[in-house]
């Protein structure tokens, strides 16, 4: 493996990576969802929809995503079983997740699993939401993180945050898998100077639009996870419009990485991706992923590249370099005019130069031998 892969491995385990997907997370924009682990016969019977509902209107979930979910949840109560873990992965399983040039298969899967259980021993995943194509190939999981972080130097740190995951499946084994979150979620509690993107945003009320993103197009309109839709909604990220991203409906609320609560209203929304912008050295080169769409609630992935280069402590700007980047949107209709809008992206590279992201891995892992 090359010397360029394994520092990453070491932020991706300093993340303390639910190796299974990617992402990122809005922990504390996230409401109380209920419990879907351990999975109740009542609901996976049914379709699981937004925050683990069923939805009567839908098919039942595939067997093979049952099956799955039924041994993520087993795993997520007892994650010191790592081979509980690596049986949830084909033989040529792989995941990608924040950070990462390019997919790592399960030698380093394991090695990774294994990193994260020496920093966080106590550490606990559970699924709360799942919402799966119809032949059971995709699912898009939404899961809570909790454990304690081990620091090297200084007391130990209780973090609590939530990350999205999207895995294709073979049967009821991983075939490729990609995380999404926020790795501030994980290092805001060990160094509260660290700063957030988002701060004074998420308190349900709007606000007027921050520089950054263009307000030049129409707000989005159309079926998300159409043709039609994700090709105006791919242009619109790619070039940071903002009002084309934000959806023309009556009733928007929006949760995302960095807020306390919800955004309600489209103004506030704008001035939430006008930040996003904002802290982008470039625009952003991002591709459809996967769409899956079950009753009201549509998940879109995007994948591709960024450019980032935050300015230094002292205000100094840095040189930008590209990162492979990805995010989630999650749309939920309540079938009443209204919709929940829910980001998962990463915004570590927003906010944190190199060598401050360095100095937070160290307060976790000890130096790398070099043999």
């Amino acid at each position: 493996m090359s010397r360029r892969i394994r520092p990453m491995l070491v932020l991706v385990t300093a993340a303390a990576l639910l190796p299974l997907g990617a992402g990122t997370a809005s922990a504390s924009a996230s409401p109380a969802e209920p419990r879907l682990c351990p999975p109740p016969a009542s609901a996976l019977a049914g379709a699981v929809g937004e925050a683990g509902k069923a939805d009567r209107r839908t098919a039942p979930l595939p067997p093979n995503v049952v099956a799955f979910i039924k041994k993520y949840c087993a795993w997520g109560e007892k994650t010191s079983v790592v081979k509980n873990y690596m049986d949830l992965f084909t033989s040529d399983g792989t995941l990608m997740d924040t950070g990462l040039p390019q997919p790592i298969g399960r030698t380093v899967i394991k090695e990774q699993i294994e990193g994260v259980l020496k920093v966080m021993p106590d550490y606990v995943f559970e699924p709360v939401s799942v919402t799966s194509s119809p032949d059971g190939g995709v699912i898009f999981v939404k899961a809570r993180n909790t454990g304690t972080v081990k620091q090297l130097q200084g007391p130990a740190v209780s973090v609590d945050y939530y990350t999205m995951h999207r895995l294709v499946l073979r049967g009821d084994e991983v075939e490729q898998g990609r995380r999404f979150w926020d790795q501030t979620e994980l290092f805001r509690p060990l160094d509260q100077t660290l700063p957030n993107l988002f701060a004074g945003l998420g308190s349900g009320g709007a606000a007027g639009r921050a520089a950054g993103g263009a307000a030049v197009g129409k707000r989005s309109t159309g079926l998300p996870g159409t043709a039609e839709w994700k090709e105006r909604r791919k242009q619109a990220w790619n070039s940071g419009d903002v009002s084309a991203l934000v959806p023309d409906v009556r009733n928007l609320r929006l949760n995302g990485p960095g807020l306390k609560g919800p955004i309600t209203g489209a103004a506030g929304a704008e001035e939430y991706l006008g930040r996003f912008f904002g802290a982008m050295r470039g625009q952003l080169k991002l591709e459809p992923g996967n769409t899956v769409r079950k009753g009201r609630t549509v998940h879109q992935e995007w994948v591709g590249h960024a450019t980032v280069g935050p300015d230094d402590e002292n205000g100094n700007p840095t040189t930008p370099r590209e990162v492979t980047y990805g995010i989630v949107e999650r749309f939920t209709h309540d079938g009443r005019g209204g919709t929940e809008w829910e980001l998962s992206f990463e915004t570590l590279d927003l906010v944190a130069t190199q060598s401050r992201i360095a100095k937070l891995r160290e307060r976790i892992f000890p130096p790398k031998k070099i043999s």
